[in-house]
């Protein structure tokens, strides 16, 4: 039981075109924020909010059978020379850039929630992977890196015999 009573009015939502003092948010508002805020930080420290990488990041997967691990990444609104893929040292590396599509015309936009930008992702590779054959292949906003496997550990070094 709250030692002090308070009454709280709905938080306001504003419509960000109309630029009247009205649209601003109000004391009230800030303090729901800031409280939900602070609970969630607390309540989910490690949740999405505080783990999202700046700026955009496609959605991928990686999936192992018997026979290969496949890597599978998101990318809509790209086209297969927006993407590249290469190896180097173990390193599966998927770069790319998604442009903006928006046409700068005197228009007010309200909500925009698409991402753009470059993005970089790094998967060290299983000495089980043989590089020399790894293949690619991109549909519909989709790509698919294939990385077959040849079943026996390759060794990273060698012991070397102290004479």
């Amino acid at each position: 039981m709250p030692l002090i009573k308070s009454s709280r009015r709905p938080a306001r939502i504003a419509f960000p075109s109309f630029g009247s003092p009205d649209t601003f948010p109000s004391i009230d508002d800030f303090e729901n924020r800031m409280n939900r805020f602070m609970e969630r930080a607390f309540s989910e420290p490690f949740s999405v909010a505080f783990t999202e990488p700046i700026g955009w990041m496609p959605a991928m997967d990686i999936v192992e059978t018997a026979k290969e691990l496949t890597v599978t990444a998101e990318l809509p609104g790209m086209d297969q020379k927006d993407v590249d893929v290469s190896v180097e040292n173990g390193v599966l590396t998927i770069r790319g850039e998604k442009t903006d599509e928006r046409e700068k015309e005197d228009k007010k936009t309200y909500l925009y929630e698409r991402s753009y930008g470059a993005f970089q992702r790094s998967f060290m590779l299983p000495t089980t992977v043989e590089t020399d054959k790894i293949a690619a292949e991109f549909e519909k906003g989709v790509l698919k890196v294939h990385l077959p496997k040849d079943g026996e550990a390759k060794p990273k070094g060698r012991k070397i015999e102290i004479r």
